[in-house]
């Protein structure tokens, strides 16, 4: 009967409806590699089992040193799949290894099974594959007693953010200690709103116990559940896949384990379920779900029953689809049959074959033979029933019952619940969470929540190689060599922090869309650092920053090349200390008394203006004259001066800026300089080099951009500084793409131009920090007011 319900979703449908339209072969790709799977997720700080060796060609076979390895291992195919080639090892005893299903495997039969690994005996398409070996799992003792040996897992399938259906797969002695249900594994349903164990199948076949004796397991609560539907979704949103399953185990140490993903998710989910999956799929289809939070609400919602306690509060009756399971209530116990509603019929019916196997007809005062009615108990929902129902012959395989309207007055009857119910989910949910949408906005508090937000984010400290003095050393003994950075783990939940952005709303006024603006630009910066060394990265970059055209690359290349080295004029050389007394003069000038001027032993760049009031100054650099009054019309008589009229503005946002200020500010700085110390800004060789840099770099790799570099006459140090600013956030720089921020200086100062020429006022710049076709609107605003504090040389 299952396997004729038109819900269930087949190979085929599975293909072309879910895996085609919404896997991206790259995202396919990187499901079917598990190392590089392990490796990119574990920096995303999903937890996978720990690495300990990689075997990659026949000849490393004979020298490896098997006894590096733990006690306890799993050995894999890089690009295996159904299981196929994995050999749980649990022990050694005698020179032999045990595997999770007690066999015992010499030395040497390993190294044939790695061997075979290699000749791509179990790869997806027969290809030449890599050996692995990684951490045993220990499983939690509250799913474990129920495995034979080897190590349960849970399939969780999730689709549009949402998880839809899942099961516990667990390990028998025909599997060999194996969770593959097609090698003779047990598939047990999961309750996916409560978390709880349901039917229980074998070989397609419903069972009632276990094999081996290992009992009942029906109604058992899966521990961390909430945690492992999180996983599930937060997963598919960063790899990229559409349809997937996801494979969890749950350590006894540490919890929540993931093993792996699956592009190709397999159908035995929905028979451990008995629930067509196909169906689910479609109820999701079109709902708009913009995090993982958000899916894995959705799905407890959609496929639990809190949907209805929210329905049957509002309405004080139950919801019932179509179709639903009654429980007949006898003085014996009780047995489940399958009903289907029917409005209009007034009296219920039984199926009369049915009743008289029940030996419900057994009893003459509860059966009229005359009329053919029966006195029955029967609970809808965990709601009891006493009526009068008719026996009549029911030939339908899919229910044994009819439900007619007299017993069903408490209940809240919608024949196209199941198809509405999607609908009627997101609208509750979307009630939830906009139900202070007709309050007024306090736009004091959207501003603390997107400052505390952004502040998490540090965006440039996580896309500092960890390893850049090597990776350099690396390179300059070899310039065809492409460094291969390492990067700081993420130190915010990127899922948390876009739950938190998605809940602050605001309205279309003026202030209302710069604050929208500048949660659209975190929303980027998240979705920048989430996309360290993918595809994605380069343009996300391109999202928030620009990137040159080849007009701006071919232009930035003539003047490199005009441009005329000037003699150098003897000037005094000044220490840290003295460029320290220089700054402070500076800032008392300007009754700047809040800022502190600090020397520091250990810095990159030798002045930076930082953050809580300090600029910082490096212990062991020089500076002569022309750099100093340089780094004061750059960093203070521009960043700073328009930080602090930004705090007197009535929103901290003016402060730490505006989305897009970047570019407004750094080409405000570059136009200052120019203006101050006639310094023309076409001649600033790092900046045009960054420009050239960044657009060589989208198509090339590290080697080769500098190469070009070089060959413009750019030194050594200044191309390498500028294709590391060009290539951080990939791991492997001969890949093609940029991270392209310092476009912004060249771009800037080309805006600032425009908007001088346009008749703008520089002293608007000052406001804040903010963007200039942002200055109209910030006029609006309510409380805004003009710049305190402007450079001298711009008061007239």
């Amino acid at each position: 009967m299952f396997f004729n319900n038109k819900g269930i979703l087949g190979i085929n449908a599975r293909n072309l409806l879910y895996i085609r339209p919404y896997n991206p072969k790259k995202a396919i790709k990187l499901a079917d590699d598990k190392i590089k799977t392990k490796q990119f997720l574990e920096v995303r700080e999903v937890p996978v089992p720990k690495l300990f060796a990689i075997i990659k060609e026949g000849k490393e076979v004979e020298k490896f040193d098997f006894n590096s390895l733990p006690t306890a291992f799993v050995l894999k195919p890089n690009k295996g799949f159904g299981g196929e080639g994995i050999i749980p090892i649990i022990g050694k005893k005698d020179g032999k290894y045990i595997t999770a299903g007690k066999k015992e495997i010499s030395k040497e039969e390993l190294k044939d099974h790695i061997k075979d690994i290699l000749d791509g005996r179990f790869s997806i398409s027969n290809v030449a594959d890599y050996a692995f070996f990684e951490q045993y799992i220990v499983a939690d003792e509250r799913i474990g007693k129920f495995s034979y040996e080897g190590l349960p897992d849970i399939r969780v399938v999730v689709h549009n953010l949402i998880p839809v259906m899942a099961m516990l797969r667990l390990p028998t002695k025909e599997s060999e200690g194996k969770a593959n249900l097609h090698m003779g594994a047990v598939g047990v349903g999961i309750d996916i709103a409560k978390g709880q164990a349901t039917y229980c199948t074998y070989k397609n076949k419903i069972i009632e116990e276990l094999p081996e004796g290992l009992g009942k397991i029906r109604g058992l609560k899966i521990p961390y559940w909430d945690e492992i539907l999180n996983i599930s979704s937060r997963v598919q949103l960063i790899t990229n896949l559409g349809y997937m399953a996801i494979d969890i185990c749950i350590d006894k140490n540490s919890g929540p384990v993931l093993l792996e993903i699956n592009a190709r998710a397999g159908l035995g989910v929905q028979i451990a379920n008995l629930a067509p999956l196909r169906k689910r799929l479609e109820r999701i289809e079109g709902v708009k779900v913009t995090t993982p939070a958000k899916g894995v609400r959705i799905a407890k919602d959609m496929f639990g029953n809190i949907v209805e306690k929210e329905i049957e509060h509002l309405s004080g009756k139950q919801i019932i689809g179509t179709e639903e399971n009654v429980e007949i209530i006898q003085k014996t116990g009780t047995f489940r049959i399958q009903a289907r509603v029917d409005t209009s019929k007034n009296v219920s019916i039984i199926d009369e074959e049915t009743a008289i196997k029940s030996r419900l007809l057994d009893n003459t005062e509860d059966y009229d033979d005359e009329k053919s009615t029966l006195k029955l108990k029967f609970s809808i929902k965990n709601k009891r029933l006493q009526t009068v129902v008719e026996v009549e012959k029911i030939t339908n395989k899919n229910y044994k019952m009819i439900l007619g309207k007299r017993d069903l007055k408490n209940f809240l009857i919608d024949p196209q619940a199941d198809k509405e119910k999607s609908e009627k989910v997101i609208n509750i949910i979307q009630k939830i969470e906009d139900k202070n949408e007709t309050s007024k906005v306090n736009f004091h508090d959207i501003d603390q929540q997107l400052l505390q937000i952004d502040n998490k984010i540090k965006l440039l400290y996580h896309l500092r190689p960890l390893n850049l003095e090597d990776e350099k050393r690396k390179f300059f003994g070899n310039k065809q060599y492409n460094p291969q950075f390492e990067y700081p783990q993420l130190k915010f939940d990127t899922i948390e922090l876009s739950e938190e952005l998605e809940k602050i709303q605001m309205d279309d006024s003026a202030l209302g869309q710069i604050f929208k603006e500048k949660k659209i630009e975190i929303f980027k910066k998240i979705r920048l650092i989430e996309s360290i060394d993918e595809a994605d990265f380069t343009k996300i970059s391109i999202e928030l920053y620009g990137q040159p055209t080849k007009e701006d690359k071919d232009k930035c290349i003539e003047l490199i090349k005009n441009i005329k080295e000037k003699p150098k004029k003897e000037e005094k050389q000044y220490n840290s200390t003295e460029t320290k007394n220089r700054f402070e003069e500076v800032f008392k000038s300007y009754e700047l008394n809040n800022w502190k001027v600090k020397i520091k032993e250990s810095m990159v760049a030798d002045c930076v203006a930082g953050k809580n009031n300090s600029m910082f100054i490096k212990e062991d650099a020089v500076f002569n004259q022309t750099r100093i009054e340089s780094l004061i019309i750059h960093e203070i008589e521009t960043h700073i001066l328009t930080a602090e009229n930004g705090k007197k503005q009535p929103y901290e946002i003016f402060n730490r800026g505006l989305a897009n200020y970047l570019t407004t500010q750094e080409g405000l700085a570059m136009f200052n300089v120019e203006q101050q110390q006639n310094s023309p800004f076409e001649e600033n060789l790092k900046a045009l080099s960054h420009v050239i840099c960044i657009y060589e770099s989208i198509k090339n790799s590290f080697a080769e951009t500098f190469s070009k570099l070089i060959e413009l006459g750019i030194a050594e140090e200044q191309a390498f500084r500028s294709c590391l600013k060009a290539k951080r956030g990939f791991y492997d720089t001969s890949r093609h793409g940029a991270f392209t921020k310092d476009y912004i200086y060249y771009k800037g100062y080309y805006q600032i131009k425009d908007f001088i020429s346009n008749n703008g006022k520089l002293q608007d710049l000052y406001i804040g920090k903010i963007d200039t076709k942002d200055i109209e609107k910030v006029k609006m605003i309510s409380g805004i007011v003009e710049a305190k504090i402007l450079p001298k040389w711009l008061i007239k």
